[in-house]
């Protein structure tokens, strides 16, 4: 058991580390990945839908932070298809890491393919989520992609994103099964297993389209990402003064929107009985690791317009 001294020393420390960050810059980046082997044979229409979703994605994404933050094109990073390989994606986050100063926040939006696979990190064999960025061909096995740094585990990503000092860091992942990453960054504190060390004093907060077990749907027209969709309207929403408010409307929708897409022409019986494929398809629940209560900590720019983007 700790002392009392011990443990208000403990209690100071975490007081501090939540204390608002001071004056700084804010910086996205912004990468999506629609990799032409991944389609539907047969389908072309289908197939045109999935590989232009990426841009649009983006598209939203930077339209909703731009809003929220006056981010000006300086300080936003986008990599798309062909540039957001596993080359790319690493040598762009370590360029940032080079520009970003201390007391600056950033926010890292990635939208890729993802699912809990085996996968090979620092050599070892591990079964995590694994995000497929960009490749004209589909590699062998999971494990061969992550070898050559054509795929990457989601703790290889957070390990990238630690080599960037910000004091505030936002990590939005969309992708299928995002929240199988959760692992990676529970312990990705100083002294823990991420590799954070002790001259790193912020926050970090991880934002994840779906749960372990759920895909993450395209709207209706399936043409984007519902969760991004959703979320790139209410950061301009003007009841939402926070991120946190932002994101908590916007994870309340993209559920609501699932479930009603789904139940539509069924009934309760037939969502019933077809419960395992309904399970990963219908119950899509965006979630957040926010140990800190840092997306409660980051305001939004108020709009007296509302959302031009809401679902």
């Amino acid at each position: 058991m700790p002392s009392k001294r011990s443990f208000f020393a403990i209690l100071t420390a975490l007081t501090m580390l939540a204390v608002p960050a001071g004056a700084g810059e804010t910086w996205l980046f912004a990468a999506a990945a629609c990799p032409p082997w991944k389609d539907i044979k047969g389908d072309p229409e289908q197939n045109a839908k999935l590989n232009g979703a990426c841009e649009k994605d983006i598209g939203l994404i930077l339209s909703g932070m731009q809003a929220a933050f006056d981010l000006p094109e300086e300080r936003v990073v986008t990599l798309l298809n062909e540039e957001a390989t596993g080359a790319g994606v690493s040598a762009a986050i370590t360029e940032l890491a080079s520009r970003v100063k201390p007391d600056d926040r950033v926010i890292f939006y990635i939208n890729i393919h993802g699912g809990r696979i085996e996968g090979l990190y620092k050599g070892y064999d591990v079964k995590d989520e694994v995000f497929a960025w960009y490749t004209a061909e589909r590699p062998s096995s999971g494990e061969a992609a992550t070898a050559n740094g054509d795929w990457m585990t989601a703790r290889a990503f957070r390990d990238l994103v630690n080599g960037v000092m910000a004091r505030e860091i936002v990590t939005i992942i969309e992708a299928c099964y995002a929240d199988a990453a959760l692992a990676d960054y529970i312990d990705n504190v100083r002294g823990g297993i991420g590799g954070r060390g002790d001259d790193w004093n912020g926050r970090e907060a991880v934002i994840f389209s779906a749960y372990e077990e759920q895909l993450a749907n395209f709207t209706p027209d399936e043409t984007e990402a519902l969760f991004t969709k959703i979320f790139s309207g209410t950061l301009v929403e003007p009841d939402n003064g926070t991120l946190f408010e932002a994101f908590e409307e916007a994870r309340v929708e993209t559920h609501r929107a699932v479930r009603e897409n789904c139940a539509k022409d069924h009934t309760l019986k037939e969502l019933v009985d077809g419960w395992q494929s309904y399970r990963e398809l219908c119950t899509q629940m965006p979630n957040a690791w926010d140990p800190f209560g840092l997306l409660d900590d980051i305001p939004l720019k108020r709009s007296s317009y509302g959302s031009q983007n809401s679902f």
